[in-house]
């Protein structure tokens, strides 16, 4: 009699990606004959512009373009990325100390999770907010303390209830403004209280800010409030 192979227990909890389930039911709808405006992951609508296609296309050609890259990433990215932050946030970082690019956002929550979580350890996590947080969270076999987003409370933090938290098993913390699915921005002041929470509590505060120019004037990185790179890491997205 063979064994059967089991997988880790870690992943027992850990459900398929809600939006792996709903692009599945989207392509069966259009196999039917449905026209199904699909609401789901967003991804553009037009063509790169021809300079980057132009550019993609030259760069493949060049002999030294085919081997493994640096593990921290080429230094003329970074460096990009750093101006970046200073162009648009107002925010100095260190390209070769402070900048990580990454293969993708639930790369970096992933991994993230895995340098700060042991198993047992506490994650605040934002309800509603993205899926990834929880799973990953219990992939880490960490326990995820909800913290809830009302419209009552304009999609913001309660800080009563955080602070009535079990924060001294909370390790980390996850914050995603502009909010997805909301779509609400955060304040200045909205970033320092959180910092300042972060700072208070000895919790690592990982900001997911993906949506930061999206319908807005004014982007914001939680890394302009001051003492904010003690405790806190920031993911943006080139999506």
């Amino acid at each position: 009699m063979k064994k059967e192979i089991q997988p880790a227990s870690r992943v027992s909890e850990v459900k398929e990606y809600y939006f792996s389930k709903k692009l599945r039911e989207v392509a069966r709808l259009n196999a039917e004959g449905r026209d199904i405006i699909s609401l789901g992951i967003g991804g553009p609508d037009r063509m790169p512009a021809d300079e980057v296609i132009d550019t993609l296309c030259e760069e493949t050609r060049k002999e030294g373009n085919h081997s493994y890259q640096s593990y921290t990433g080429l230094p003329a990215l970074r460096q990009a990325y750093a101006d970046f932050y200073r162009r648009w946030y107002g925010v100095e970082l260190d390209p070769s100390k402070e900048i990580l690019p990454l293969i993708g956002s639930k790369e970096g929550i992933l991994h993230v999770s895995l340098a700060l979580l042991n198993p047992g350890d506490g994650v605040l996590v934002p309800n509603p907010g993205y899926p990834t947080y929880t799973s990953v969270s219990r992939l880490a076999q960490a326990e995820v303390f909800n913290y809830d987003l009302t419209e009552e409370n304009g999609w913001l933090p309660d800080f009563d209830q955080l602070e009535k938290m079990p924060l001294e098993r909370i390790k980390l913390m996850w914050v995603n403004y502009p909010h997805m699915p909301t779509g609400t921005q955060a304040t200045p002041e909205l970033l320092q209280r959180i910092v300042d929470f972060g700072r208070r509590h000895g919790i690592v505060i990982a900001h997911d800010n993906p949506y930061s120019f999206i319908l807005n004037d004014n982007p914001t990185s939680i890394l302009s409030v001051p003492g904010a790179k003690e405790i806190a890491i920031e993911m943006n997205s080139l999506s």
